[in-house]
């Protein structure tokens, strides 16, 4: 029974990890801030303050916790809406944000105890 729980809950392609940090977004005439609350190398679902519309292409400037440099990431895809909460995916990306990402999600994971890794 717990095997099967395990793989309902697994739904996504990589695994999600709850974090808190700021960043920018941008696209179409908006600026905005807000904080991410978890992300994946694929997917972010992020606390904003200005509107957004699903379809719509932003570009974001990250800040993860520890890290002195900001990862900008230009090609972002607002996939749903819920007030001032939306998701994205990451539709494109360069090698280095990509990795610095992947490496910030593998080791919160660890941290957390988890075995899998995106």
């Amino acid at each position: 029974m717990p095997e099967i729980m395990a793989k309902s809950q697994t739904s996504r392609s990589h695994s999600r990890v709850p974090v808190s940090c700021f960043l920018y977004y941008l696209g179409e005439g908006l600026v905005g801030t807000g904080k991410v609350c978890d992300l994946s190398v694929k997917g972010w679902r992020i606390d904003g303050d200005k509107p957004v519309t699903v379809g719509m292409k932003l570009t974001l400037r990250v800040f993860l916790p520890d890290q002195p440099k900001a990862i900008d990431v230009d090609g972002v895809t607002v996939q749903w809406v819920q007030d001032r909460v939306f998701g994205l995916q990451t539709v494109r990306m360069s090698a280095t944000a990509q990795a610095r990402i992947h490496k910030f999600v593998e080791s919160v994971l660890k941290e957390s105890g988890s075995s899998r890794v995106a």
